[in-house]
């Protein structure tokens, strides 16, 4: 294996040391590991000589299965609630962990982050907890919220604590958590309370744009300007607000609305297929693309607006990052901009309701007609470069593995 010279994460000493450790990843999709963790696995890679891969099966597992040694993880997104599922589920990762006793497991999303803490308390293996965000659970109220602060409250406690010859001892030295954006990070402490220790939590804000968007030159339409693309890049469920991106159509109707994300999903929350055949009868302007790579590469043009409707626990939406990058205005609502992002930016919908989106979209056709939306989308770019690369989180992220 060959090290790398420059631009090094990692000290050659640290390498020549741990470059024979077992790096497990995890998640409870293998597109989420596919859309934002290819590129650290790609240096993971580098680094490591066996890189292990769980996830359920989909169509991008043939991808993952060229970085890493790729195993099919029995956790059903629909049967989120299903005992038999969560029981199957932690045999299986029980198994898969003690067959191949990884150095270092890095675990991603809620569910997966619940049973790797189970499993490691026994196993007292370094683990890396990331919050893809807080999720629909966020919103919750009575007994559900409280099911989800005792979820958080027990991954902290299983992880900072471990099972040593039948005695449990504190130990804080094999955890680190990872948080996407303050506000998760905050409601995370106030779950644990007095229990708080800064060393082990880390702000790592999303997983970074990748530096592909950094470098597309931007295309003149040759559309009027009042045929706007809006787009709409998420998963068709009420909590991330598509039907707030349907209605807004009927407002437009010389524009075209574009709306990527599966036309399939196994929540109660998701966009029933007879619906999407309603709205698309009823709204002729409505483009329903289903999972598209890569979507706002095909709208790098300045006729084009992106819509982030959510009222979901956003960890932090890459789609942000993706649109500053191709200097794409964005209309979002305040619990999207997650805590990072003002409105110096981006136009934030204060109220989550229809007009605050359309004064929101006004105020961007008004830039637009006098010639000054080009100057206010330069700053939201800038930052990106200077703040949220896939490189610069990828390093953040190694740093972490460094601690190990």
């Amino acid at each position: 294996m060959t090290k790398e010279k420059s631009n090094n994460n990692f000290s050659n000493d640290y390498l020549d040391k741990n470059i024979n450790k077992r790096i497990l990843i995890l998640s409870n999709t293998s597109r989420y590991i596919f859309q934002y963790r290819l590129f650290l696995l790609s240096k993971l890679r580098t680094y490591f000589k066996e890189i292990y891969i769980l996830a359920p099966s989909d169509k991008t597992s043939s991808i993952l299965k060229d970085y890493g040694i790729f195993q099919d993880w029995n956790l059903s997104k629909s049967q989120n609630y299903s005992l038999i599922n969560l029981i199957e589920s932690i045999i299986q990762l029980l198994i898969y962990i003690k067959k191949i006793r990884p150095n270092i497991v890095h675990s991603h999303t809620l569910k997966s982050n619940l049973l790797v803490s189970i499993i490691n308390f026994f196993f007292g293996i370094n683990t890396i907890i990331s919050f893809a965000g807080m999720g629909r659970l966020s919103n919750s109220r009575g007994f559900k919220k409280f099911l989800f602060r005792f979820i958080l409250k027990t991954i902290y406690f299983l992880s900072i604590y471990q099972l040593d010859n039948f005695y449990i001892k504190r130990n804080y030295l094999r955890v680190k958590f990872i948080f996407q954006n303050p506000l998760d990070l905050k409601f995370f402490v106030s779950c644990i309370g007095n229990s708080y220790i800064k060393d082990l939590f880390n702000l790592i804000p999303g997983s970074g744009v990748p530096e592909r968007y950094l470098k597309v030159e931007k295309i003149s339409s040759l559309e009027k300007s009042n045929q706007i693309d809006f787009i709409y890049c998420a998963r068709l469920e009420n909590s991330k607000g598509i039907k707030t991106f349907i209605n807004l159509s009927k407002y437009y109707p010389d524009s075209k609305f574009f709306i990527y994300g599966d036309l399939e999903g196994f929540t109660d929350d998701y966009l029933k297929k007879e619906e999407i055949s309603y709205y698309k009868r009823k709204n002729k302007n409505l483009l329903f693309m289903d999972y598209v790579k890569d979507p706002l590469l095909k709208h790098n043009n300045d006729n084009s607006i992106l819509v982030i409707p959510s009222n979901y626990g956003e960890g932090l939406p890459r789609a942000i990052l993706e649109a500053l990058s191709l200097e794409i205005p964005i209309v979002a609502s305040k619990k999207a901009c997650v805590g990072l992002f003002n409105k110096n930016y981006l136009f934030i919908a204060t109220e989550n309701n229809l007009n605050s989106y359309l004064e929101e979209i006004e105020k961007i056709l008004v830039m637009k007609k006098n010639q000054n939306l080009k100057e206010f989308s330069k700053i939201g770019k800038d930052l990106v470069k200077k703040e949220y690369t896939e490189s610069i989180n990828v390093e953040k992220t190694l740093r972490i593995y460094q601690m190990f």
